[in-house]
C-alpha cells in the first residue's frame, strides 16, 4: 500500500469513531428515535421553534402541531449559549439549531427525550414558507 493510500485511511478511520469535531446535519427524528447514535456529538438541526425567554424553555419541534399541543416526545430541549441574545422573534418560525446532542439530560422537568446543549447558532431557514 503507498503512503498516501496509507494516509488516507488513516485519516477516514479518524473521523469514522464518533468523535470528530465536525457538525453533523442530522434529522430531528433521527435524534428523538436513535439517541444512542448522536450522544455528544455536535449536531445541526432543524425544526419549528418555540423560544420563551421569560420562562427559559426553549425548544425544537419537529411540526407546528406537535408545538402547539405541546407533543415534547417529538421535540428537543435548548440550552442556549448567553451570546445568542434574545431569540424570541424566531418563535414559532422553521429554524436550524446547533449543539451538542444529550439524551442523558431531559430538559425542563425532564418531559424531552433529549436536549442541545452549548446552541450558539439559531437561524431562520430562508426560503421556507411561513
Amino acid at each position: 500500500m503507498s503512503k498516501i493510500a496509507l494516509a488516507l485511511v488513516v485519516f477516514l478511520l479518524a473521523g469514522a469513531d464518533g468523535n470528530s469535531a465536525e457538525v453533523r446535519y442530522v434529522s430531528l427524528i433521527s435524534l428523538v428515535a436513535t439517541p444512542e447514535r448522536f450522544e455528544g456529538t455536535a449536531v445541526n438541526v432543524q425544526g419549528v421553534a418555540y423560544f420563551d425567554s421569560k420562562h427559559y424553555i426553549n425548544a425544537i419541534f419537529l411540526t407546528r402541531e406537535d408545538k402547539v399541543r405541546g407533543n415534547s416526545s417529538n421535540a428537543i430541549f435548548l440550552y442556549l449559549s448567553p451570546k445568542l441574545g434574545n431569540v424570541d422573534r424566531l418563535n414559532n418560525k422553521y429554524v436550524t439549531v446547533q449543539g451538542k446532542f444529550s439524551s442523558k439530560n431531559k430538559g425542563h422537568l425532564n418531559v424531552f427525550p433529549a436536549c442541545l446543549v452549548g446552541v450558539e447558532h439559531v437561524a431562520a431557514v430562508q426560503g421556507r414558507v411561513e
